[in-house]
């Protein structure tokens, strides 16, 4: 699974179908875990903006099962997370719109590309999501790695 307890930043780029030209994306996310799975919460800033919210569990078949709330949007699906790529399909309440998800290992993050289809529109994405270093500050701290801040 590819999915790590963190505060990670995510940057892309949006793709609406019928344009040309991408929008940029930022994500904040902090993915904590407990016995019964994960759970990543944060915003998302862009085109569509608003907060995240994603419970990822395991099933008792191998799969996870995911609960997710995006930007006022809400979707279940199902998930295959042992092996890369991790696939995801979602779905909202009332089947009218559908997302598929894959994250895969590029160096220094993860990658996550999707589909979102509703009522004949596409948007695609792409993401890169960079696990962010916590700043340690102090007078008798001294830090010799690089860091974003």
């Amino acid at each position: 699974m590819l999915v790590q307890k963190g505060k990670w930043l995510g940057k892309g780029n949006l793709l609406v179908g019928g344009s040309s030209l991408g929008v940029e994306v930022q994500v904040d996310l902090e993915v904590s875990e407990d016995e019964g799975g994960f759970t990543l919460s944060g915003n998302l800033d862009g085109e569509f903006s608003g907060a995240v919210s994603i419970r990822i569990a395991p099933d008792e078949v191998g799969t996870y099962i995911i609960d997710a709330r995006v930007a006022g949007m809400a979707f279940d699906g199902v998930s295959k997370l042992e092996s890369e790529p991790n696939l995801a399909l979602l779905w909202n309440a009332g089947h009218t719109s559908s997302v598929s998800v894959a994250l895969f290992a590029p160096a220094g993050g993860i990658g996550c590309r999707g589909f979102w289809q509703e009522g004949g529109r596409t948007v695609t994405w792409e993401i890169l999501f960079q696990l962010k270093q916590n700043v340690v500050g102090g007078d008798n701290v001294v830090s010799l790695a690089r860091r974003r801040r």
